[in-house]
């Protein structure tokens, strides 16, 4: 009797000492300061978000816009996650995909159903869509960020950032020559680019002549990187798709903990999509496959 019981416990051993790493597990939470805040969510029945793939943000009034992809809509909290409205601009939206707040009220909203850059003015209720070329190449929106008052918009068929004018034309490119599959994300601060490239899970810090100044390895902590965050004290953080976590890294660019784990339950992600701070130090998860974004504070 004992022999087989020894048996038994020898095959469950090494199902529980990879359960021990899976992301999520305790151990994986250690370091972190990070504590779960709110979420940004719809919990009316048939009424959920789908497929929400960006957050913005409104300092002036505080409040959050997220961007549902799947219902072709914009839904804006306060900055205690009350659902204030639901906006499609009257049915009009098309797989909206990211979106920046400018001061005077209007949204430059990315829309992968039409291929545009569309600017919507709530007051006079006007929807006006931009198709983007590069020369005589069509541009593909992809992310899209302000950065000293100007446009940045992420191609994503070339892989490349490029900042734009007052008419829309490209004035400068942030690009990396040797990046396999192109830059995926991108944040601006301090008047620096910091871009994600996915395939070589590789972060390339650009100057604003385009140069890159700082390459930063993520090597094999990162699984499929798909986002990343600056918190204004120099470290950087790293949204992994795959393993439904957030990796952080210092300065330098030494990896320093993960933090998060796969699940459905408040705190925990599935297959999240962008990660980015808001105007109050708080760090807000897109989770996609949840229909909500998760907020965090230290």
């Amino acid at each position: 009797m004992r022999s087989t019981k020894m048996i038994k416990l020898v095959k469950i051993l090494p199902l529980l000492a990879a359960l021990a790493f899976l992301p999520g597990a305790a151990a994986a939470q250690e370091g972190s300061p990070w504590q779960w805040q709110l979420s940004l969510l719809i919990d009316t029945p048939g009424n959920a978000m789908y497929m929400p793939a960006a957050v913005a943000f409104d300092r002036e009034s505080e409040r959050y816009y997220a961007v549902d992809t799947g219902r072709n809509r914009l839904v804006s909290f306060n900055r205690q996650g009350e659902l204030l409205r639901a906006f499609t601009a009257d049915d009009r939206l098309q797989a909206p995909f990211d979106m920046v707040r400018l001061d005077d009220g209007r949204l430059w909203v990315v829309e992968k159903g039409r291929n545009s850059l569309t600017l919507i003015d709530i007051g006079a209720r006007k929807v006006t869509p931009h198709t983007l070329h590069d020369g005589d190449r069509l541009v593909f929106p992809h992310r899209i960020a302000l950065g000293e008052g100007k446009l940045h918009v992420l191609d994503r068929a070339s892989g490349q950032i490029l900042r734009l004018n007052a008419d829309l034309g490209v004035e400068q490119r942030f690009r990396c020559r040797d990046c396999l599959g192109g830059i995926s994300d991108f944040v601006i601060s301090n008047g620096e680019i910091w871009a994600l490239e996915t395939r070589d899970r590789k972060i390339y810090r650009f100057a604003d002549d385009g140069a890159i100044s700082q390459t930063i390895s993520l090597d094999q902590e990162a699984s499929f990187p798909v986002s990343l965050a600056l918190d204004g004290g120099g470290f950087v953080y790293v949204l992994d798709r795959q393993r439904n976590s957030i990796l952080t890294y210092d300065e330098n660019g030494r990896f320093r903990y993960r933090f998060l784990g796969p699940g459905h339950a408040r705190g925990q992600l599935h297959f999240p999509r962008q990660l980015r701070f808001d105007p109050w130090g708080r760090l807000c998860v897109v989770d996609e496959g949840n229909g909500r974004v998760e907020i965090y504070s230290r």
